[in-house]
């Protein structure tokens, strides 16, 4: 239909009656909330434990592929216990000996990894996170590929600008497993 100003305007676009609101419900799937696995990120709360959960696959790719690139996603006093790639369990921090920097450049080489189920997420705050989790990590030996089973820990807060970092990291051998394997042989 021709406006006052010789525009043409279809019944969607046209503006609503004084005194009524122009909110329409929109149609299944055009929200501007994205799916994760299935599930509309429309709270904060939501957004931040998909956002917990994205940041583990991140860090642990980074881990096994490229070990110094994983200091991207960890804040300046980062605190880690982490044997797996260390081959110690004693706690670091940036100024410890070997310090986390340190550590990840000598660090043990790891070709995958995937985690045992989802990670178990909690809010700390509004801006912080802890999730623990079980992964298994694979590394290349001459026998072939060799499965390392662990269970970790990791504590995330948000900056100012959005992004997560990783605040602590503890990450042990899982022996649970281990033994019942050695039992059933």
């Amino acid at each position: 239909m021709p406006t006052a100003l010789g525009l043409t305007t279809t019944p969607s676009q046209s503006p609503a009656p004084p005194g009524t609101s122009n909110n329409r419900m929109a149609p299944p799937g055009t929200s501007n909330n994205r799916l994760v696995g299935g599930q509309r990120l429309d709270t904060i709360s939501k957004r931040n434990h998909a956002a917990a959960r994205e940041n583990e696959v991140l860090l642990w790719r980074a881990l096994t592929d490229s070990p110094e690139a994983a200091k991207e996603y960890m804040s300046e006093d980062c605190v880690m216990i982490n044997p797996l790639f260390t081959g110690t369990s004693q706690p670091m921090h940036k100024d410890s000996e070997p310090s986390i920097e340190d550590a990840l450049e000598a660090t043990r080489k790891y070709t995958g990894f995937r985690f045992v189920g989802e990670p178990l997420v909690v809010e700390v705050g509004l801006m912080a996170l802890a999730s623990v989790y079980k992964i298994v990590l694979y590394k290349q030996g001459r026998k072939g590929v060799r499965e390392v089973r662990a269970t970790g820990s990791s504590s995330w807060r948000q900056t100012a600008g959005a992004d997560w970092l990783l605040c602590a990291l503890h990450v042990q051998f899982d022996g649970i497993e281990e033994e019942e394997e050695e039992e059933e042989e």
